[in-house]
């Protein structure tokens, strides 16, 4: 088991890339291989470059976070430098990525340079930087890194808005250093680790399969955007991966690919961490009886709390069990109690899952009535809604009982139904709009709409039927337009009348309903 650093000391991550062996490979990418020497001085170079542009301390910065080399040290530059970086999905469309250029305050817009001719053409209301010419230009010898405060923020995510527009959860570095001190016993991530990080940059997930083996020496594959099954498991086994980050669909993919795992040599890993969806018990069965040495680790915990805040070990061999897996006990520092239904608050629960303590975000960037209503302060400790319904064991275990909200997770993307409707409801064919996450025979969960044409009244019974090709094909390139891949629905029908309860309301457990029935057959 390897040992935490101090705590004083975990937040400072970029620091801790000067302290490591400069000649042990740190990062493997589709863009070459750097050692931590290499590494360091590439993020100093960063860094010295962004402080003579203007960055102060605070800053945010945004990254166009494509899968490489390069990118991980524009992130760790800015770091160094005293800014937050924000990784933006380079797969979303032009105007997402202009919308969230211009919420974050970002002065610019880091990239390599092969993507700069196609991001100029974006007509994006700031100026785009190549990495490469940052790297170019070498720190000067007596350059200093910032020395963040507990309070300063390391990164900003977006995630999806209910009111449909993205919220930024701004993490502060002291709620890096509590994660990351807190959850090493858990991981036992060390320099002699090989870990692949499958996890999108854009992602929460990337705080534990890429800056905590960083900061701890260890070496970091980075995979392809696309996760295609056999480079995967191909990877795992050449490199002899220790340690993998994946959500539970990408594991049920892994699992099911090809002729399975059995016959593949995974005696090397170690650690599989997982958690965002509920957790197949065959699955990782599977997982466990193909890797002899391997513990899943399931862990839960959304954005706002800093990668994860539970985290429950996983080593029994068990055929045949059905039964869901608990999401673990707290980690150290983390307060748990449970919103009941009359508004009051239980140790145990059931009720929605609170979350305190220094792991929670700073907040919202300017949305001060999400931020106001994602709190909850009680007796001088300030809760985060968690959204998500669930209980306390005798043991301290934590269960997981579903969502409160509309809010659902399919392969790891949280999604705001609402925000995906009011898409929808912009396109001049589409009256009225709903979406649901349905179960689907191929990947476990999906986005499902029925759609109601403008001026579509209220009937008794209504029945869903196919669209036309052509019809599906607009709305798929409507949606496309507006929001990234992983929120556009894989499943259409076209709603024949307008669904509604006696008080007028939609009802819109009969249309989930429909679209279950749908999408099964």
């Amino acid at each position: 088991m390897t040992t935490a650093p101090a705590a004083a000391d975990t937040h400072r991550l970029t620091a801790a890339l000067g302290r490591h062996d400069p000649s042990r490979p740190a990062l493997a990418g589709p863009d070459g291989t750097l050692a931590y020497g290499e590494l360091h001085a590439g993020a100093r170079a960063v860094a010295a470059g962004l402080r003579e542009r203007g960055l102060r301390p605070g800053t945010r910065v945004a990254v166009h976070g494509e899968k490489s080399t390069a990118t991980v040290t524009a992130m760790l530059g800015v770091l160094l430098a005293g800014g937050a970086y924000v990784p933006l999905d380079p797969s979303a469309p032009e105007e997402r990525r202009r919308a969230l250029l211009t919420d974050s305050g970002s002065p610019w817009l880091l990239a390599r340079r092969p993507r700069l001719d196609a991001l100029a053409a974006q007509r994006l209301p700031v100026p785009v930087l190549a990495v490469e010419d940052l790297l170019a230009v070498p720190a000067p010898d007596d350059w200093r890194a910032a020395d963040p405060a507990p309070a300063d923020p390391a990164y900003v995510l977006y995630t999806s808005g209910s009111t449909g527009r993205p919220k930024g959860v701004q993490i502060h570095h002291g709620a890096l250093e509590a994660f990351f001190a807190a959850v090493d016993p858990v991981l036992e991530i060390g320099p002699d680790a090989v870990c692949l990080n499958t996890t999108a940059l854009h992602f929460d997930g990337s705080v534990a399969d890429l800056l905590l083996p960083l900061l701890r020496g260890a070496l970091v594959h980075l995979s392809p955007s696309v996760l295609l099954p056999a480079a995967v498991l191909g990877t795992v086994v050449r490199e002899r991966v220790t340690h993998l980050t994946a959500v539970g669909s990408t594991l049920t993919l892994l699992a099911q690919h090809g002729t399975g795992l059995a016959g593949r040599d995974l005696g090397a890993l170690r650690r599989i961490l997982t958690g965002a969806e509920v957790l197949n018990p065959a699955t990782v069965q599977s997982w466990l009886h193909a890797a002899p040495n391997l513990v899943v680790v399931n862990g839960y915990g959304p954005t706002e709390t800093t990668c994860g805040i539970a985290f429950e070990p996983i080593s029994a061999r068990e055929p045949g069990r059905t039964e869901p897996y608990p999401i673990g006990p707290p980690l150290p520092g983390v307060g748990i109690a449970f919103l009941t239904e009359d508004g009051g608050l239980d140790p145990d629960g059931p009720g929605e899952i609170l979350v305190s303590g220094p792991q929670v975000m700073t907040g919202y960037l300017d949305r001060p009535e999400e931020e106001a209503a994602a709190f909850l302060h009680r007796d001088g400790v300030r809760h985060y809604r968690t959204g998500d319904l669930g209980a306390r064991r005798a043991d301290g275990v934590l269960l997981f009982r579903g969502r409160r909200d509309d809010e659902v997770k399919i392969r790891g993307y949280r999604i705001n139904l609402n925000e995906v409707r009011r898409v929808l409801e912009t396109h001049p064919a589409v009256g009225r709009a709903f979406v649901a996450a349905v179960p689907d025979p191929r990947e476990g969960l999906a986005l499902a709409c029925a759609v109601l044409a403008p001026d579509t009244g209220a009937g008794p019974a209504p029945e869903l039927s196919e669209p036309a090709e052509a019809e599906a094909a607009a709305l798929v390139a409507h949606t496309a337009a507006a929001l990234p891949r992983y929120m556009v629905p894989r499943h259409w029908r076209r709603l024949s009348a307008f669904p509604a309860l006696s008080n007028g309301k939609p009802d819109l457990r009969q249309v989930r309903a429909l679209l279950h029935a749908a999408v099964a057959r």
